[in-house]
């Protein structure tokens, strides 16, 4: 029987995972949301070097997926939930569903386990996160991933789908803090790259991942999560990757606005889905109902709503009123 996967997205995230896996499965689906992207493609995705290799088939189809046990989503937040309700017809009880997405989910403002036990409630939540790279993941690069969920059965099933000789899966049972750390940390990359935009330095970037880290575990917490999730891969690990090279999108995003541009202009100069601007509400607005203190965050939805300038903002953290550690 051949092994195959469907990999629902076929962004640079999709694009990656699917050349990253290509010699784990014997098929492997790429499925994007229109024809025309899927002919715009053609043999690589534009913001990747490596081309898909003969054992991928790009779609348009997503009935595909009632093909495969394995279907990974790997699509944009904003997204989520609709691609949830377009595959739940073709579904039955063998299939599994995880998903490779960080963030929020827009429409309900809450995390995305939640979107997904409200529409696939017979299936069991699995969210794949860490400190990874489009770009490298693509060129199999040495790296790391965490797969969660809380049934066991489904966390063994997706840590065996996705390991390969050069990536690493890891499994935790602690879902909520592993979507929180891959959703708050787009949010603090883009003060990390604002802070580098405006040519702070070294100190200012470390001292922006370590209270960023407090912020981040504070509210995962506060939501249910395991405070010793945020000190592995999904919290610090992914936290210092996205803050502190450019590949990541919401860094630049963040440098652009330091250098005067606006959102809009931001946006356009990055070209991709930034994340943790998506994200960057939700965050703040669960934090107040819980009353959670987010200084980082709020400065950074204070500069985006151009209420403050970026040099302002970072006075404003530093002119806080001094605690305890």
């Amino acid at each position: 029987m051949k092994k195959s996967l469907s990999i629902v997205g076929a962004g640079a995230w999709g694009s990656a995972l699917a050349i990253a896996l290509s010699d784990k499965f014997d098929e492997i689906f790429l499925i994007a949301n229109n024809k025309k992207f899927i002919t715009k493609l053609g043999n690589k995705h534009p913001a990747l070097t490596e081309a898909f290799p003969s054992n991928i088939v790009l779609s348009a189809d997503i009935s595909l997926v009632k093909n495969n046990k394995a279907i990974l989503i790997a699509a944009p937040s904003y997204s989520f939930s609709e691609i949830l309700f377009s595959i739940k017809p073709y579904l039955n009880s063998t299939h599994s569903v995880a998903w490779a997405t960080k963030g929020f989910d827009p429409n309900d403002k809450c995390l995305l386990h939640e979107t997904f036990q409200k529409i696939l409630p017979e299936y069991h939540p699995c969210a794949i996160s860490g400190p990874t790279f489009a770009a490298e993941i693509a060129k199999k690069k040495p790296s790391a991933i965490v797969v969660a969920s809380k049934d066991y059965d489904t966390r063994e099933f997706w840590a065996d789908a996705i390991q390969t000789e050069l990536l690493r899966a890891y499994k935790n049972n602690d879902i909520v803090g592993v979507e929180v750390g891959g959703s708050v940390k787009n949010v603090l990359a883009i003060a990390a790259g604002i802070a580098n935009g405006l040519e702070f330095g070294a100190n200012t970037q470390a001292a922006l991942i370590t209270r960023g880290l407090a912020e981040m575990t504070r509210l995962g917490v506060s939501l249910g999560a395991d405070k010793i999730t945020f000190q592995g891969l999904s919290g610090m690990g992914d936290l210092v990757l996205t803050c502190s090279d450019d590949l990541s999108r919401n860094r630049r995003f963040g440098k652009e606005l330091a250098n005067n541009a606006t959102v809009d202009e931001a946006l356009i100069s990055v070209g991709a889905t930034v994340e943790g601007l998506n994200a960057l509400q939700i965050v703040i607005s669960i934090a107040k109902k819980l009353n959670i203190e987010m200084p980082i965050c709020d400065q950074v939805l204070a500069v985006t709503e151009g209420k403050i300038n970026p040099v302002d903002a970072v006075k404003e953290l530093l002119l806080r009123k001094p605690i305890e550690e």
